[in-house]
């Protein structure tokens, strides 16, 4: 080997092991870093005899990661993301009803039927009278109030949606950005930025991706009927808006570009969508119909009845009822409650069948052929199986990503000994060779000296 070869070689591996101990250097700085990608200096592409003696970052630096591995973590954290939403939104609504306890609903109509009950034992009684007043007072309360904090909890979900969206808007354009410098401005800093975008993403909605060889990426989102999201320079952003401050509890979802709102059903996005245009409406409907049954029925037979003055005719609550928001007691039983019948036949004062076929009405099935404790347990199980559901599901889904992320971690992670160990090959490999040019200069000037 003549000794200009030496040199070079030795300057080669010089570069090549000065670039490996940055890269290791690197790693070891973003060893806390999640969304980093540790890096691996190709030596043998760098010494080879095809190298050209030239170092080249983007073919001789390897970006460690498993595509596989990362498209599964990306496609199971749209489940997390839905099932860690829909934990939280139906406790919240679970929260909202207090049940069991003694201002829930379930107490509240079962002591407005013992007063009536009551009612019909002392039918005379001017006391229990005012008691039915105040349970049905009371009864009313509880059903404006439930109405009232589930439609702000619509208006609050409303408005998170709009929040969701420009964190998608955001991401969205922090990709295409990304795409638009693939090709000579590409870098594996930028990659690690724009997996991180995607990640975040990925738990917001349910997404497809894609790259191509040019390292431009596309996303897609709906499944069967994709709806594109991000492709090179293009983005199809999603609009949110409050259409008018009457509809004060509905929110407009669109993409810019057309795709249907039907598309996205999975991540925090997607349970949000539910929640806001299903499920609270539903459950609105459900107290609804609850409430208007209770003041028919109620109505229809307190109405055939007589009170103390031998009036009839009179309906318990407000004729105008058509919701749980405008379910209220007739203000003329409010402001004298005398005028509360009891019995079925006039001149019968102490006639109490009339107030207990009303307390029996909690008895009968007259909402969709239950009784009315039956209906409105019913819903709540619902909600309560949506909660254990969600916690189960959330729980379960919480293993399957775990163990992608220690997959992904155990390639793509950064191991403080591993790298450390590196560190010390590296330099003693580049003090190696650093000693070769040493020998070198050393035989160069023993040759200048026999001249």
């Amino acid at each position: 080997m003549s000794i200009s070869t030496l040199i070079g070689t030795s300057r080669v591996a010089l570069s090549a092991y000065q670039s490996a101990i940055e890269t290791t250097a690197r790693n070891i700085s973003n060893v806390g870093n999640e969304n980093y990608v540790r890096r691996r200096t190709d030596i043998g592409s760098l010494i080879s005899p095809n190298s050209g003696m030239a170092f080249r970052e983007k073919d001789n630096v390897q970006r460690l990661e498993s595509g596989f591995i990362q498209r599964q973590l990306w496609y199971k954290n749209q489940f997390m993301g839905r099932y860690e939403s829909d934990e939280v939104l139906y406790s919240q609504i679970e929260s909202l009803f207090n049940e069991p306890g003694e201002s829930g609903l379930a107490n509240v109509m079962h002591e407005f039927w013992n007063a009536w009950s009551d009612l019909a034992n002392d039918p005379e009684s001017n006391t229990a009278r005012a008691i039915v007043k105040d349970r049905g007072i009371l009864l009313s309360n509880t059903f404006n109030q439930l109405d009232i904090d589930l439609n702000n909890m619509q208006r609050e979900v409303g408005y998170d949606i709009q929040e969701t969206v420009s964190q998608v808007n955001r991401l969205l354009n922090e990709i295409k950005t990304i795409n638009e410098t693939a090709g000579s401005s590409y870098s594996y800093d930028l990659a690690d930025t724009r997996d991180a975008a995607i990640t975040e993403l990925s738990k917001i909605m349910n997404i497809e991706v894609s790259e191509d060889s040019n390292h431009v990426v596309s996303i897609t989102t709906g499944g069967n009927v994709l709806v594109p999201l991000v492709n090179g320079d293009f983005i199809n952003v999603m609009n949110a808006t409050v259409p008018h401050f009457t509809e004060y509890y509905t929110v407009d979802v669109s993409f810019s570009e057309g795709g249907s709102l039907n598309a996205v059903t999975g991540g925090v996005l997607g349970s949000l969508l539910e929640a806001h245009n299903q499920k609270i409406p539903d459950y609105l409907q459900d107290m609804n119909a609850l409430a208007v049954s209770i003041a028919e029925e109620v109505n229809s037979v307190h109405k055939t009845g007589f009170n103390l003055d031998n009036d009839t005719g009179i309906d318990f609550f407000s004729p105008n009822i058509d919701g749980a928001d405008t379910f209220t007691v007739n203000s003329q039983i409010i402001s004298d409650p005398i005028l509360i019948a009891t019995s079925n036949a006039t001149d019968e004062a102490g006639n109490g069948a009339l107030a207990l076929r009303i307390a029996d009405l909690q008895n009968g099935y007259l909402l969709q052929g239950v009784k009315f404790s039956d209906y409105y347990n019913t819903m709540l199980s619902e909600v309560g199986s949506k909660v254990q559901e969600a916690n189960f599901l959330r729980t379960s889904q919480e293993m399957v990503v775990n163990s992608l992320q220690n997959q992904r971690d155990s390639i793509s992670g950064v191991s403080l000994d591993e790298e450390m160990t590196n560190l010390i090959k590296y330099e003693q490999a580049y003090q190696a060779a650093s000693r070769m040019i040493a020998v070198a200069d050393e035989l160069i000037q023993s040759v200048l000296a026999l001249i």
